[in-house]
């Protein structure tokens, strides 16, 4: 059983094979339209568009699986130096990289929405979450797919279902064998070349995959290409000499955040930290397209 629908701005797919293989999808669908119901900056019902209207105002109480999202986010922050931050939102507002003909903000912007966000101007205290400056909005993005994936792989395993394939936007998660009855082998797409070209596979069970890349999203302005993720020391596209990074661990949550703060401060500086993240390994390539396993 397989199906696929539009959900936090990307297609998601499910394969279930098995018995309850219907039930399976059905509800695994179901759980991760409820984290986007939970977590979308643009859903006025959902607890994040509520804290970004109101935290500034007053400290606002939040749903306790929220809360907690947003506590290991700000721990990724501090493990990184900042090179992961879930308050970027004013910067990609100015940037708006999802309209037709995106553009190079003014400096005069880019420093404008960079003095409203900051991690360290998140607070976070007794189920409630504020904020310490006027302006400042949460976009959980680099995070919140990695985590529904991880949430769809334990209601397709409490369905009964041990076999499936989860697939949210490129955050993948594999659980079990193959249709094939052995590992599913996931290709890992060459950041030069055609969609479905790849520079690698990986065989994965009981894991997940997500990969970070600047070929997603971009545009090219006066010979220079600028993409969608954001370095929050420069407000500018990241530049750290790498075009893509793949994570692989049993957490996709953990891997989403790991690889976008990998991507941000290039393998180096992140095997430095690797530790602190609930991951097994990642994959780097550089803008030579020579790539390296850690």
């Amino acid at each position: 059983m397989s199906r696929t629908v539009m959900v936090m701005d990307t297609v998601a797919t499910i394969e279930c094979y098995g018995d309850n293989a219907k039930e399976a999808c059905d509800k695994a669908i179901s759980e991760i339209q409820r984290i986007e119901l939970l977590f979308s900056p643009w859903i006025e019902t959902s607890e994040i568009y509520k804290i970004n209207k109101t935290a500034h105002l007053s400290p606002v109480k939040t749903d306790p699986e929220v809360f907690k999202v947003l506590e290991r986010c700000i721990e990724v922050s501090e493990i990184t130096g900042g090179a992961f931050d879930i308050t970027l939102k004013p910067l990609k507002d100015v940037w708006n990289m999802k309209s037709e003909s995106p553009k190079v903000p003014s400096k005069e912007e880019i420093d404008e929405a960079l003095s409203i966000c900051g991690y360290e101007n998140l607070v976070l205290k007794d189920g409630c979450v504020s904020f310490k400056k006027e302006g400042m909005a949460l976009d959980l993005g680099g995070a919140v797919k990695g985590y529904a994936a991880d949430r769809a792989a334990e209601v397709i395993k409490k369905a009964g279902v041990k076999n499936a394939l989860i697939d949210i936007g490129g955050n993948v998660y594999a659980l079990g064998e193959s249709p094939k009855k052995r590992e599913w082998k996931i290709g890992l797409q060459h950041p030069a070349k055609d969609r479905g070209e790849y520079f690698e596979t990986i065989e994965l069970s009981d894991k997940t995959c997500v990969t970070s890349g600047s070929y997603e999203r971009y545009f090219e302005q006066d010979g220079k290409v600028y993409h969608h993720i954001m370095d929050p020391k420069t407000g500018y596209s990241a530049d750290s000499g790498l075009v893509s990074v793949s994570v692989v661990g049993k957490s996709s949550f953990e891997a989403d955040m790991a690889s976008t703060a990998a991507f941000v401060m290039g393998q180096e500086k992140f095997l430095e930290v690797k530790d602190d993240f609930d991951i097994e390994t990642f994959i780097a390539v550089d803008k030579t397209n020579n790539w390296k396993r850690y």
